[in-house]
């Protein structure tokens, strides 16, 4: 098409009516032509003139002339003759950039000869003024560089081809192809600058007259920065740099089309961190985070490659692994989290300790659809929660009614604490060999007033989340002290009364003058009182539980390790941890006399605890043939539902009565 078309009265030397393009192009001397002023010399609309009357309507004039713009770019004219009003002729005229074909050319003076190649770098002289400012170039047909704006050579620096833009060979080779269709392009493609490679958008046109290859680039790598900025905002966890949720609906929705498409498997687990309130609330949300981003990068070395990891928020991460063969493949990889959750994270110059409740679900198993899958993997970490920490549970058809459940106990809980629902239970603990009763573990029971009994293993996480385990252990260790003083003023002979504590309890500020208050209130000698306290939760601080520790001890508590041999603490610590009595768990007592490897451990524990001077006692005891082993190895106490389950208070005195106490 050409640049500009108008048309001309020669008998008048006006012009009637010109395009857009032509009002541009001739815009230096657009007003003298619709004041009707002479465009052409006279010699010119004389020699015009006779042409016409020698031409018929639609014949073309049998030369050119040429005309240069205000920009310095030189047009060859082409005319052709059209009708005009009252029988006249004129005419319509269209102007093109010169062509190194066109040799001879009419001035509006005469007739000149004009060299190719000088008219042709005229032209371009003219084209580079008028892009001075953008990144403008000019190549021949074969790609070879012929002429660039200062603009284009300082960003792109000196190129002798058009493949040199580019920063894959495999870009410059389609390019060259589609040049070589003589196409014009308008793409986004990433170029090599004298600042690297940057996205650009370009637009290509061959121009048949000249040509030549006119390349125009616009810089966008500030714009796709943004854009990339912008998904990542949308679409990635800004403390860890995982995906979020919007990405875990995408991968969802993708893997179940997929599944239903080829009939296979996908499934996911639900985490959620247990205790990470805890942290938080006791050293601060910049501790917090620290954790998180340790913990995502633990979890992303427990899992295998084709599984992906996102962060919901808060303590909730979810792994998301597509075309399984059965539920056991989720299953070892939520072992396999909880296994690497045995070693410490370093976080702001501590060694802290975090566990986490797992819940599993399978399409198509467990749901047809990606919100009842999500659904129910968190039903089943709901179970796993409720059951304790470090577990994990695949999805059942009744964990759904537990959710509602945990959630309707939730409600109740404080509700509970300010009407004293609670009650605690004491189980004895037996003096080996004479088996006598030397003390007692007080337990806490809930007796709801509509749903009965309930255990603390369905009320004290949920207690721990909520930050209500507080007064609720607060009330616990009032009440136990309150026991004994009763039994004591009842005649009973005096026994040591353990109480267990939380994690969150034990991080609590003012732990200890709260319990020294409460020895103060109650009148209870500290020395019939003890405190059992995990491995884990001491683990989370350890320099800091020493001190805490050394604190009870001054006031004469006895400090017990519970469950020992399920947590992670080292024996340098142990050493270190002013503790009376270790307190091994029930896990290696159910096999006692059974398992070779059980035997060994417990009675190298009792072996190692007697060499430290410390008391062990063994829970979880069942029958007499764990009696007879503890007893060969020298362990100095049991409790266990061989000798009583845990009693309520009246029951507990009956029993005390039915034993000889020993002092």
């Amino acid at each position: 098409m050409p640049l500009a078309a108008w048309i001309i009265d020669v008998e008048q030397s006006s012009v009637p009516c010109c395009n857009e393009a032509a009002e541009a192009l001739l815009i230096g001397s657009l007003n003298d032509i619709k004041s009707g002023q002479r465009v052409v010399r006279d010699e010119l609309r004389e020699r015009l003139s006779l042409h016409l009357a020698s031409l018929e309507i639609g014949d073309s004039l049998p030369f050119k002339w040429s005309f240069t713009s205000e920009y310095g770019v030189d047009y060859l004219v082409r005319g052709s003759v059209i009708a005009l009003d009252a029988a006249r002729k004129g005419l319509c005229v269209e102007a093109h950039p010169v062509s190194p074909d066109d040799v001879v050319s009419v001035s509006p003076d005469d007739v000149t000869v004009v060299s190719p190649d000088d008219s042709l770098m005229e032209h371009h002289a003219g084209l580079l003024a008028q892009f001075r400012s953008l990144s403008f170039a000019i190549f021949d047909q074969h790609g070879a560089f012929i002429e660039a704006s200062d603009y284009f050579v300082a960003h792109f620096g000196g190129i002798q081809h058009v493949r040199d833009l580019f920063a894959v060979s495999g870009a410059a080779n389609s390019f060259i192809r589609r040049l070589a269709h003589k196409e014009s392009l308008f793409q986004e493609i990433r170029l090599a600058t004298t600042n690297g490679i940057r996205w650009h958008k370009i637009e290509v046109s061959y121009h048949p007259l000249t040509k030549m290859i006119y390349l125009l680039t616009h810089d966008i790598q500030e714009e796709r920065d943004h854009e990339v900025a912008l998904y990542r905002l949308n679409n990635y966890d800004g403390l860890t740099n995982l995906p979020n949720r919007n990405l875990l609906y995408h991968q969802l929705e993708s893997a179940l089309i997929n599944a239903r498409k080829r009939h296979r498997q996908f499934g996911l687990l639900y985490l959620d961190l247990d205790g990470f309130k805890v942290i938080n609330d006791n050293f601060g949300h910049r501790v917090g985070d620290e954790l998180i981003q340790r913990v995502a990068e633990r979890i992303k070395d427990s899992i295998p490659s084709g599984a992906c990891l996102y962060r919901l928020g808060g303590d909730e991460f979810v792994v998301v692994l597509e075309n399984t063969h059965s539920i056991v493949e989720l299953e070892n990889i939520a072992n396999s989290i909880m296994q690497n959750a045995s070693n410490t994270y370093p976080v702001a110059k501590m060694e802290m300790m975090i566990t986490a409740s797992i819940g599993i679900a399978s399409y198509p198993q467990h749901a047809d659809n990606v919100d009842n899958l999500l659904k129910n993997a968190d039903a089943a970490m709901y179970r796993a929660k409720s059951m304790g920490h470090n577990m994990c549970f695949v999805y059942q058809n009744s964990m759904a009614d537990n959710i509602d459940a945990y959630l309707t106990l939730g409600g109740g809980l404080r509700k509970g604490i300010e009407e004293e629902q609670f009650i605690l239970h004491y189980q004895p603990k037996m003096a080996l060999p004479d088996e006598k009763v030397v003390g007692a573990e007080a337990l806490i029971r809930w007796v709801h007033p509509e749903l009965g009994m309930i255990s603390p293993d369905q009320f004290i996480p949920l207690a721990e989340e909520s930050g209500l385990i507080l007064p609720l252990g607060e009330w616990v260790i009032r009440r136990a002290c309150r026991q004994l003083q009763e039994w004591r003023k009842a005649g009973y002979p005096d026994i040591k009364l353990s109480v267990n504590l939380s994690s969150r309890q034990f991080m609590q500020a003012d732990l200890v003058d709260m319990v020294e208050r409460v020895l103060e209130e109650t009148g209870v000698d500290s020395k019939y009182f003890e405190l059992e306290l995990t491995e884990s939760m001491l683990m989370v601080d350890a320099q800091q539980s020493i001190e805490k520790l050394h604190s009870f001890r001054k006031l004469g508590l006895t400090l017990s390790i519970d469950d020992f041999g399920t947590g992670y603490s080292s024996l340098a610590y142990l050493k270190k941890f002013p503790i009376q009595t270790l307190k091994i768990d029930r896990s290696f007592i159910h096999d006692l006399g059974l398992d070779s490897d059980n035997d060994a451990i417990v009675k190298a524990t009792i072996a190692m605890a007697n060499s430290l001077n410390l008391k062990v006692i063994a829970e979880g005891v069942e029958n007499r043939a764990q009696v007879d082993v503890l007893n060969k190895y020298h362990c100095q106490e049991v409790q266990g539902y061989l000798f009583s389950k845990p009693l309520n208070s009246d029951d507990f005195l009956a029993f005390l009565e039915s034993s000889r106490v020993v002092v």
